[in-house]
């Protein structure tokens, strides 16, 4: 039997990103993963997003309270305003926690983040 995928809204200060303001900045919580597994994050409901220039990074630690770091140069500065950058996905994931870092760009409008793992 294959392992199901689990369904997370990563949160900022224990709020799901959820109707998120596209202009606030934001590092999510740390996200744990307990095993090497592939992981998917949809940037969702960005219709309404306009202007700016927003980018997404994935950053890691095997430390829940460690320095985090950039995942990969793929995984950094993602432009948002590009369609197919708002899927962002690897086959494994070997570090055992993930932020997520945000940067408004100046822009407006709200989204949503899924990730499943």
């Amino acid at each position: 039997m294959l392992k199901q995928k689990q369904t997370y809204i990563p949160k900022v200060n224990n709020v799901d990103v959820t109707g998120w303001n596209a202009a606030t900045d934001f590092t999510s919580d740390y996200i744990e993963f307990s095993e090497s597994t592939s992981w998917l994050l949809d940037v969702q409901d960005w219709a309404s997003v306009t202007a700016g220039a927003p980018v997404l990074s994935i950053l890691v630690s095997n430390s829940q309270d460690g320095e985090y770091k950039n995942y990969s140069l793929l995984a950094s500065s993602i432009d948002l305003t590009v369609d197919n950058n708002r899927v962002i996905y690897d086959e494994i994931f070997s570090s055992r926690y993930m932020k997520i870092s945000y940067t408004s760009g100046g822009s407006t409008g709200t989204f949503d983040l899924i990730l499943s793992k």
